[in-house]
This record gives C-alpha cells, structure tokens and sequence, in this order.
C-alpha cells in the first residue's frame, strides 16, 4: 500500500513539474512588431572562426515571404549572422546563401542547421537533419562583442527593425556552437527528436545555450508556451516507475 501511495506521489510531482523541466518553447507572436524581440550580448570570442547555430522552429506566417529570426550585429557589420526562414543566409559578408527554392510549411516543426567556417569559407544549411545548400562565404572572421536579436533583422546594432521581416513562430532548444557541426551531428540531433535534450558530447561547444535564450531579455508580446514534450516525456517517466514498482512488488 506504502509503494502506491509513494508511486502516486511522485506521479503527481512529475504532472506539476513538467512544464519547468525545461518543455518551454518560445512563442513570437504571429500578429508581428517591432517590439517583439529577445536580446542578448553573448561571448562569441571562441566562434569566430567557425559557428553552429541549431534551432527547432513552428513558423506562423507565409512561407515565400522572408522574416529574420536570427541577427547577430557588430559595429562593422550588422549582417555578421543573420538567418531567416526563407529566401537567404549569411556570415559576415553580402555572399548570400539564397535558399528560395526551400520551403518550410507553415504550423509544422522542423529542425534547421546553419553552419560556417573561415578555414572552409563555407556555409551550409541543413532541414531535418539533411543538408540542402552548400554556399562559399568570404567572411575571415565573426566579430565580438556584438548584440544578438532573436524574432528582428538589425540594420543598426540594436535596432532598426522592419516590421515587414519580423518573425512570427515557435522556436524550441536553439543553441549557438562555437564549431562547425559535422553532418553526423547535425543528423543526430534531429533524429534523436525534438522532445530530447541535447547530446552531452556536443555541451562543450555551446557559447550560447537554450537556457541562455530562455533567460534573455524579452521585448514586446514574446512569451513561453509549452513545446509540447510534457506528455510524452511525462508518460516516458510514468512508465519507468510503474515498471520499476511492478519488478519491485515481483521480488517479494
């Protein structure tokens, strides 16, 4: 009686607690503004010459119009990373990786990949694990020191927002890798699947976290909203303790 009042108790704990272990996406709304941003001012002095930036994403809005929803700005350049959700790419230079022909639906997850390297003057971007463009990029170096906006296109370090490119979606374990990622990894990542925390061999690139966003400063409408993992690793867990309790009581 003792192990099912326990089994009950931890059960409970594991409904109530879900949502904080981490099964948080975030939500840019999809009626977009220009106050609608996440801001953070990063170390990237170790992804200067190669850079990863990996991210689950739900987008809102129409699929051949372009929203930036990743723009890391120095001085010299306000282009020093800026991804969007179709159209073009790039790092440090105007050597655009144009993707139009890559069309992401709308209201469906999928895993996106960009990666970049001095030493290969490449960039690549990846969709569910597959890469899909390969461009040759000019950029030397990434600067420091810079200012990352989540959801806005910079035109000024800062600002300059446009409203017409802002960013309407979800966004879900986004992290920043101070290396190009093999296509092994990137691979693994996505089928490993989007309720899964990241691999623990890949932690010690991470210069910028998913934990890092979820605590940035946040501007305008951007909220959390649950990723939709608290069921499924909620009865992941249910099941590992039944099991655990049914071999329990089959001891004795």
């Amino acid at each position: 009686m003792f192990s099912v009042l326990f089994l009950c108790c931890i059960i409970g704990s594991l409904a109530d607690d879900s949502f904080n272990k981490g099964n948080r996406a975030l939500r840019f709304p999809e009626k977009v503004s220009i106050n609608n941003y996440i801001k953070l001012n990063p170390d990237m002095s170790n992804a200067r010459s190669a850079v990863s930036v990996c991210t689950w994403m739900k987008k809102f809005l129409d699929p051949r119009v372009q929203h930036i929803w990743f723009s890391y700005a120095v001085p010299a350049s306000t282009n020093d990373i800026m991804l969007s959700d179709w159209h073009h790419n790039t790092v440090g230079t105007r050597d655009y990786m144009v993707f139009d022909d890559v069309v992401l639906l709308k209201n469906e997850w999928y895993h996106f990949c960009f990666t970049w390297s001095a030493g290969t003057r490449k960039m690549d971007f990846y969709v569910n694990g597959v890469l899909v463009k390969s461009w040759t990029n000019g950029a030397t170096s990434l600067g420091s020191g810079g200012t990352l906006i989540v959801g806005q296109d910079q035109d000024t370090v800062g600002g300059g927002f446009d409203v017409n490119q802002a960013f309407g979606g979800d966004l879900y374990q986004l992290n920043v890798f101070s290396r190009k990622l093999r296509v092994e990894d990137i691979a693994a990542i996505y089928y490993d699947g989007r309720c899964n925390r990241l691999a623990s061999s890949l932690l010690h690139d991470v210069v910028v976290s998913w934990e890092d966003f979820l605590g940035a400063t946040r501007s305008g409408a951007v909220q959390e909203v649950s990723a939709e993992c608290e069921e499924r690793n909620f009865l992941s867990k249910v099941t590992q303790l039944v099991l655990q309790e049914l071999n329990t009581c089959g001891g004795h």
